[in-house]
């Protein structure tokens, strides 16, 4: 929530200069000055406030003074600059600064037509990407509004980008900088090989990177080691903002940032993330392919008995069923990011009851209404047993081999492999593996996709955050359903909020994530589920679209806790 407007005046040099002038001339002038300060304030306020109530007509009176590309470069961008500082001070949350950036959206959109064409308000051009095989955009996106709206012009090649048509499109539109984004651990190992490839041309354009997965010490300490020219590590939208201003006085600093730390965020896809990390805090290299280190996991634990063998589609997910399985905490501070900030507990939480709990309740109900979100799942169970870092998956027949997987293990600490986990084909007992694969549906996309193209910024943080985290409760609520055909629920969490934090038994790990980070197992995985039962495909780059789908391997075993392979 905005402060009063009263607290965020800016001085306005020309003004000024008019005051003066004025000063001892007719009251007729004089008052058309003062006129003239007091649209430019309210202009500055609306930008501040997010208010487009009345926009119109405010330009239309401070056009009798200025020309419109001076309201843009001086009153609007200048309340832009104070949203950007409200922001990052912790006084402005997200949502709000989006609803900033809509009103500048629309009060340029309005002032174009009275601009020469050959006018330019551009301060600088960056080229942004997800990369290749990332199908995530909303980080993306974020970073294009916030810039769009602070005078610079962004290049969005949108998801699943080469390299080579990042370069090609900074070439062409003689970009300042590269923003690279992407969501899941692969993506990192893709931002590392573009890098180098740029490396070997001798390309020295300023890269900003951002993303889930990312940390700022991977950036500071590997990448930038692969990389001749700056590069740098954005943990917000504002960050990339505050790289192009540096980059176009010609000061952008590249060096570590000692101490630097950035508020946690648990989306759902960082909480893997994040809860892999205190589980093993002290992963090193991963084990080579091959290499057999066994740990101390038990392997006498009871197998459960599946209701089925094979594959199920589920159509029909009540969506308040779904609804009642979003981690909240998730969805406001890490998709919405409303966080505390500079607020104090009693503000923060009035905050909470009386803007953004109201926003969630219209929400979902608009989402039941237009039928926005539809939340389908296909899954089974299959006989499975594992050999070294293989998991063997069996035929119908219980004998002849279907696939298998294999996956890494940690070189040392507890040397754990997702195999450890299942009986060993020496045990002479046959184990179960459950597969599930969750879509909220391809008109969640469609819709925020929507949402993004009409400049409706806050609309499109706020439905993307709640589809997303949706397939997050979707896959929650599933695998509840898997723990109780296979009888294992009952020491499940009496308290939804701990099913988050793993109050379980067993454990479901997603394929790209730190315990299988291969995304080429999805292939696998489709040969078992076929996701296309549900309107889920698979892109080139082994990634889900739509990109509101997850889908998980659900280990049994009480041991079982999500680790680290990295």
């Amino acid at each position: 929530m905005s402060p009063a407007p009263t607290a965020h005046k800016l001085v306005f040099d020309p003004l000024t200069a008019l005051m003066a002038h004025y000063a001892a001339h007719t009251p007729q002038k004089r008052e058309a000055v003062v006129r003239a300060a007091a649209v430019e304030d309210r202009l500055k306020d609306r930008v501040i406030d997010g208010d487009k109530v009345g926009l119109q007509a405010d330009l239309d009176e401070a056009l009798k003074t200025y020309s419109a590309l001076d309201i843009i470069n001086t009153v609007l961008l200048g309340g832009m600059k104070v949203v950007g500082e409200l922001f990052g001070s912790g006084q402005m949350q997200l949502p709000f600064v989006l609803q900033s950036a809509e009103v500048m959206k629309t009060a340029v959109a309005y002032l174009e037509q009275f601009m020469d064409k050959a006018a330019s308000t551009s301060k600088g051009v960056m080229v942004l990407a997800t990369v290749k095989g990332d199908v995530h955009d909303i980080g993306k996106n974020l970073v294009d509004i916030i810039l769009t709206n602070n005078g610079y012009k962004v290049i969005n090649l949108g998801i699943k980008c080469p390299v080579e048509t990042m370069l090609h499109a900074a070439e062409e539109h003689k970009a300042h900088a590269i923003g690279m984004s992407g969501l899941l651990v692969k993506s990192t190992l893709i931002m590392k090989e573009n890098l180098a490839v740029m490396s070997e041309r001798n390309i020295t354009i300023p890269v900003i990177l951002g993303g889930a997965a990312l940390t700022r010490r991977y950036v500071e300490q590997d990448l930038r080691a692969v990389y001749t020219g700056p590069v740098v590590y954005a943990n917000d939208a504002f960050d990339g903002l505050k790289y192009m201003e540096q980059i176009g006085k010609g000061e952008l600093s590249a060096t570590p940032q000692a101490g630097a730390e950035d508020e946690e965020v648990l989306t759902g896809t960082e909480a893997k993330i994040a809860l892999a990390e205190q589980e093993d805090q002290r992963y090193r290299d991963p084990a080579p392919a091959g290499l057999t280190l066994h740990s101390t996991v038990r392997k006498d634990v009871p197998v459960p008995v599946p209701p089925f063998w094979g594959v199920r589609v589920i159509d029909d997910v009540p969506l308040d069923q779904v609804f009642a399985y979003i981690n909240e905490v998730a969805l406001i501070r890490g998709q919405w990011q409303v966080r505390k900030g500079k607020l104090n507990e009693t503000e923060y939480r009035l905050l909470l009851q009386e803007k953004v709990a109201p926003a969630l309740a219209q929400l979902k109900d608009q989402v039941r209404r237009e039928r926005l979100l539809q939340p389908k799942v296909v899954y089974g169970y299959f006989r499975c047993q594992s050999s070294g870092n293989d998991l063997i998956i069996y035929a119908d027949d219980g004998r002849s081999e279907r696939l298998r997987f294999t996956f890494p293990r940690q070189r040392d600490d507890r040397h754990l492999c997702l195999t450890d986990y299942f009986a060993d084909v020496d045990s002479g007992r046959m184990d179960v593996v459950a597969f599930h694969l969750v879509t909220m549906g391809r008109v969640a996309s469609e819709h925020s996709a929507q949402l993004f193209a009409a400049n409706n910024y806050k609309e499109y943080l706020y439905f993307h955050g709640l589809s997303v985290e949706c397939a997050e409760a979707l896959a929650e609520l599933w695998h509840k359903r898997i723990r109780e055909e296979l009888g294992i629920a009952g020491k499940d969490a009496p308290d939804i909020r701990r099913l988050f934090s793993q109050g379980y038994q067993g454990s479901r790990y997603s394929f790209g994530y730190p315990a299988c980070p291969n995304l080429e197992d999805q292939a696998k995985l489709f040969r078992l589920l076929d996701g296309e039962q549900i309107g889920v495909r698979l892109t080139d780059e082994f990634s889900l679209e739509p990109e509101q789908s997850t889908n998980a391997i659900v280990v049994h075993h009480p041991e079982a806790r999500y680790f680290n392979i990295k």
